[in-house]
């Protein structure tokens, strides 16, 4: 029975916008552009959609998306320090690129970039940071991580399974609560990837690749606080970085109004979900693509084989292969979501909705 506060709310629940400055460091193909859209289109695409994935209670708040496109290359633009002071942006979030990292100290626009990432992190931390493949690696880089070209292993093209330690089962949702709580919900239908592992075995992420370059060392410590590796494949064995904060629920910063740290939220009306661990995180980054599906990698891929000659031959059938796996995209946007206070709602009892 839904209490009085439930019911006077839930026919004006309340709305909140979740803002994004997308930190766009290169523009897809053509012939991506033309199925898919820019960086902007494929990133608000695979957030709308991942949101849409989240169930909650009728009472919460109704989470609108606001993905704004900065040209960090040319136009070298970025959101002023005044807009993130007063709280404007929730997070950035850095794209891939086509470019390499390795060569951050003899390309200008790239040492901007990393200049401000270091400058977010440490004058407004509330301000979350997400990147994505090369942004992986850029976030890597701006904090003394070092990139190079995987010359012993190659391309990952293709979905691949990333093995999850500890942490990473606890960040991306794959511990043993987590896992029996998505099957529950599912009506027992629901075919997790960890039903073809044995017992106890590490859990693994499926994600979409197209990368060469990798983190080979782990970024220097923020402020005392050690930068974490969730997962890793036996070609790249740095795939997701996150930066924890010193509690497990600082508020986002376009509720507290400011870009400054503040431990506990105290400005979101409470629901009975509770942080779950990507709440926490300062700092999230992956190597793959969440947000690229078949067709995109499939596109990139051909583009790569053919056009750049990037690829060898051999390796485009295998790769195409690997494209048409399922993935878990649709997890990890959840739980991106969650980074930024978008959370599941639970019965009275923490049962899942």
């Amino acid at each position: 029975m839904s209490s009085a506060n439930e019911q006077s709310t839930s026919t004006n629940p309340g709305k909140r916008t979740v803002s994004i400055a997308l930190l766009v460091a290169d523009t897809p193909p053509e012939d991506v552009v033309a199925a898919k859209g820019d960086y902007h289109r494929i990133y608000t695409s695979f957030l709308t959609r991942s949101l849409s994935t989240i169930r909650r209670h009728r009472w919460q708040e109704r989470i609108e998306l606001d993905v704004r496109p900065f040209d960090v290359v040319h136009a070298q633009h970025y959101p002023t320090d005044g807009q993130l002071a007063d709280g404007l942006w929730d997070a950035i979030l850095i794209t891939g690129s086509a470019t390499s990292v390795c060569d951050a100290s003899s390309t200008p626009w790239m040492g901007k970039l990393l200049d401000f990432v270091r400058h977010v992190a440490e004058d407004h931390p509330l301000v979350r940071i997400l990147g994505v493949c090369w942004g992986h690696q850029a976030v890597a880089r701006a904090f003394g991580g070092e990139v190079e070209q995987n010359e012993a292993g190659g391309w990952e093209l293709g979905v691949y399974d990333c093995e999850l330690n500890e942490e990473g089962e606890e960040v991306w949702g794959f511990t043993k609560w987590d896992l029996e709580e998505e099957r529950g919900s599912a009506g027992g239908a629901l075919k997790m990837v960890d039903e073809e592992q044995d017992e106890g075995a590490p859990k693994k992420l499926r994600i979409q690749q197209v990368h060469k370059d990798h983190v080979t060392a782990l970024p220097e410590d923020l402020n005392g606080t050690p930068f974490l590796n969730l997962c890793s494949t036996s070609a790249t064995p740095i795939q997701s970085l996150c930066l924890r904060y010193p509690t497990d629920s600082p508020p986002m910063p376009s509720v507290a109004q400011t870009s400054q740290f503040i431990a506990f939220d105290t400005f979101t009306p409470p629901t009975s979900s509770g942080p779950s661990p990507p709440r926490g995180c300062q700092i999230l980054t992956l190597q793959g693509h969440p947000e690229f599906d078949r067709e995109i990698v499939e596109l990139l891929i051909k583009g790569k084989a053919t056009a750049m000659g990037a690829v060898p031959a051999g390796m485009v059938e295998e790769a195409l292969q690997r494209a048409a796996r399922e993935d878990d995209a649709m997890k990890i946007g959840r739980r991106i979501w969650a980074m930024l206070g978008v959370e599941e709602g639970r019965e009275e009892g923490g049962e899942s909705m």
